[in-house]
């Protein structure tokens, strides 16, 4: 539902919008994050839910489980916590690992068996919207793309639509395919009613925190949401009057206009939502939500009048009966999205229904959309800012990198320019996939690569057999291997870059024991990690596991149960992908479907 508010002069008696482009949308659940996390959600959110088509499963225990699921082999309905009981795997959510077993049975020992799981169209359509900074596929699109996925291409695919590449032979695929095949998913699946792309979210606050702080029961005569009307003000918004002439809008509406206060921008809005007990009993499947716009008309002795065009009774109080109705409003009806039958909307009550409210802005135009919504889910991954060493260098130069896809443009820009000339060699911090993926990259271009990481390098065939990642396991084997020479490769273990000189393009690299070694480079690439972007978070909210650490998708995911994907600590808050620790895109959907039982659970869908 969305409405504009605009607000007269009365001194120059001239109606007028406000500065701030502005508008309030309200969903049943904000997703934040396009990638496959988001996508998989939104899949499940417009109806589609997994079915049971076989209980063949070569884990014979499952399969004996699986032969409880009810006669529908609906999932939403089944009891997942014990078709997933027992079940391990590269994932430490049981539904996760449990969805992975139905969609790719045995994958882990090399077997290509037929999924046991199908999705239909047959569930209801949740309304919920999904943000997101760039194209569907989220991190996807930034990385170099011609990078080959750890996991196999067919583990790439989400539900309902396989991943199917024809710019590989091999079985893994390049980074640019699997981009591609998100936003192909997104519109092949018609789910691109339900994203907005290109926007970053600024802000989230919980109404329950709102509500605490006293912000919506007892405002304060001195902030902006609640005026004293005297008997010839012009008020272009619906209020309520008291026995003593105070301005009063809804709680909604106190909430948003908070907000804005302290980030000083004017704020002037109001809810206009309609009241549950006026749409009762309009509740189908094919109720449509109106779009709602507030105007305000000033007859010719500048008295508001009030025009309607809408039937709705509009929620513009706190349901509190001392309080008369004092409204100058138009209001047009426009055909929206569908409303699902089993989800009320909501009354003026924020516990009833509006437990979130996000800003989201728009990156080209600057423009703030303020969500309300009952579900709130964090699926925003955790590559958003790259970790950094703790370098006293003031500001950094433009030779120091943090992203490989940079850094492959940068080189491939200098090659361009002088095909000749001999760079300087490319220093490298890490010792991870990435930091791996950098010394390929580099060496591929003939360009000398120093190697700098703090551990020796571990075993990597108990992560990567050496058949499917030979790329991966030659770099480990230069990493380990100091008695050997290898072209245009020099490693330094158990080293770290402690400082760099801008004007000499020179890095100091200090050893573990021993002086330190002063190098002159063309760039530095540190590749040591990332995490998520959570600063439009509260700044108390502490939703990690380990308690007051950086969250981050291997060693501190964020505080889940493991069973719904909740948050643990929060209300109606929820967490998927890599932010509740399932780092591969074939474990996904299965957090997907977690939150999406729940919700059907907490609701009391009935499937007709």
């Amino acid at each position: 539902m969305v409405y504009t508010i605009e607000f007269s002069d009365t001194d120059r008696g001239l109606k007028m919008k406000s500065e701030y482009q502005q508008e309030t949308v309200h969903k049943e659940v904000v997703i934040i994050g396009n990638g496959p996390s988001g996508i998989a959600l939104s899949y499940m959110l417009s109806g589609n839910l997994p079915y049971l088509t076989s209980t063949s499963h070569p884990d014979e225990m499952l399969a004996t489980r699986l032969s409880t699921v009810g006669a529908d082999g609906c999932l939403i309905d089944a009891d997942l916590e014990f078709l997933a009981s027992g079940l391990e795997g590269r994932s430490t959510n049981p539904v996760s690992l449990l969805l992975d077993a139905l969609s790719h049975p045995c994958a882990d020992v090399g077997m290509e068996e037929e999924p046991l799981v199908e999705f239909r169209k047959n569930g209801k359509e949740i309304d919920h919207v999904v943000l997101g900074k760039g194209l569907p596929g989220g991190s996807w699109h930034n990385m170099d793309p011609q990078i080959l996925t750890l996991s196999l291409g067919s583990w790439m695919s989400l539900p309902g639509l396989p991943f199917n590449s024809k710019s590989s032979g091999e079985k893994r695929v390049y980074a640019s395919s699997v981009a591609k095949y998100y936003v192909q998913y997104v519109e092949q699946m018609n789910l691109g009613k339900y994203f907005r792309n290109g926007v970053i979210v600024t802000n989230v606050q919980p109404m329950a925190e709102i509500y605490a702080n006293g912000f919506l029961e007892h405002a304060k005569e001195d902030m902006n949401w609640v005026r004293k009307i005297e008997e010839n003000d012009s008020i272009n918004l619906c209020g309520n009057l008291d026995s003593k002439n105070k301005f009063k809008k809804c709680i909604i509406s106190n909430a948003i206009n908070y907000l804005w206060n302290r980030r000083n921008k004017k704020s002037n809005k109001c809810c206009k939502r309609p009241r549950d007990e006026q749409i009762i009993h309009e509740q189908s499947p094919d109720r449509k939500i109106r779009e709602v716009e507030a105007n305000c008309i000033e007859d010719e002795s500048g008295q508001s009048e009030t025009e309607y065009t809408d039937s709705h009774i509009l929620c513009d109080s706190s349901n509190n009966s001392d309080f008369s109705v004092y409204c100058v409003r138009k209001l047009r009806s426009h055909d929206s999205t569908p409303v699902p039958s089993f989800f009320k909307i909501s009354s003026c009550r924020y516990s009833e229904k509006v437990n979130w409210m996000v800003e989201a802005q728009d990156l080209d135009t600057g423009d703030i959309t303020t969500y309300t919504c009952k579900y709130l889910v964090l699926a925003n991954g955790c590559s958003d800012v790259p970790n950094k060493l703790n370098l006293s260098t003031g500001i950094e130069p433009d030779w120091l990198l943090y992203d490989l896809r940079t850094l492959v443009w940068c080189l491939d820009e200098k090659i361009s320019e002088d095909p000749l000339h001999r760079m300087d060699p490319v220093l490298v911090v890490g010792a991870g996939l990435s930091a791996a993926d950098a010394v390929i990259e580099v060496r591929g271009r003939n360009i000398p690569v120093l190697h700098a990481f703090r551990n020796k390098s571990g075993d990597l065939n108990r992560l990567l057999p050496e058949k499917m990642y030979p790329e991966y396991h030659k770099v480990h084997q230069m990493m380990r291997n100091q008695s050997s020479n290898y072209p245009l490769y020099t490693s330094y273990p158990e080293y770290t870059l402690t400082r760099l000189n801008e004007k000499k393009h020179t890095v100091v690299l200090s050893p573990k024991d021993g002086p330190p070694v002063e190098l002159k480079v063309s760039y530095v690439i540190v590749l040591i990690g990332s995490r998520p972007d959570l600063t439009f978070l509260p700044s108390d909210a502490d939703i990690a596991v380990k308690h007051n650490l950086p969250i981050d998708g291997k060693t501190n995911a964020v505080n889940i149960d493991k069973m719904t994907h909740k948050v643990k600590g929060y209300d109606n808050l929820y967490a998927v992908g890599t932010l509740a620790g399932d780092n591969f895109v074939r474990f996904i959907s299965g957090g997907a479907l977690a939150v999406v039982a729940e919700l059907y659970k907490i609701n009391e869908v009935n499937e007709t």
